[in-house]
């Protein structure tokens, strides 16, 4: 009982010196949290063989190569075809097409003719067989 004489007492005297009093209720702060799960894997991509990796031939002729690409990390889309580094003289033809669909499932392939023609430059060519995806998942 005491103690509370001495707080009264004190409120008192600060209100008379003109002290103001604010009275605020403090709510306690609610926290929730949660923890989700991130899982960084590779991006999808294929592989490329072309085979045979030299062929010789007279001119008159035309050779074959087989181009295989094969799904990494689940890539499935269009792949498309193409050869550079021949000069005039050479044509080139791609069998079915020069575009298929690869799937994550199995290889597939193209052939790559080139007909070699009569007036073709006698020589060594190094070929480059490119596939490119720009549409995949």
């Amino acid at each position: 009982m005491k103690s509370r004489w001495w707080i009264i007492l004190g409120l008192l005297v600060a209100l008379a010196v003109g002290a103001v009093f604010v009275l605020t209720q403090t709510k306690p702060a609610i926290t929730k949290t949660a923890t989700v799960t991130l899982s960084v894997k590779p991006a999808p991509d294929f592989t490329l063989k072309v085979e045979p990796t030299h062929i010789d031939s007279p001119v008159g002729r035309t050779v074959a190569y087989s181009a295989t690409v094969t799904s990494v990390n689940n890539f499935a889309g269009e792949v498309v075809f193409s050869v550079s580094g021949l000069p005039a003289g050479f044509t080139v033809a791609m069998w079915p097409s020069n575009t298929l669909t690869l799937g994550p499932d199995a290889p597939k392939g193209i052939q790559i003719n080139i007909d070699i023609g009569a007036s073709a430059p006698i020589g060594d060519y190094t070929l480059t067989v490119t596939a490119e995806s720009t549409n995949y998942n």
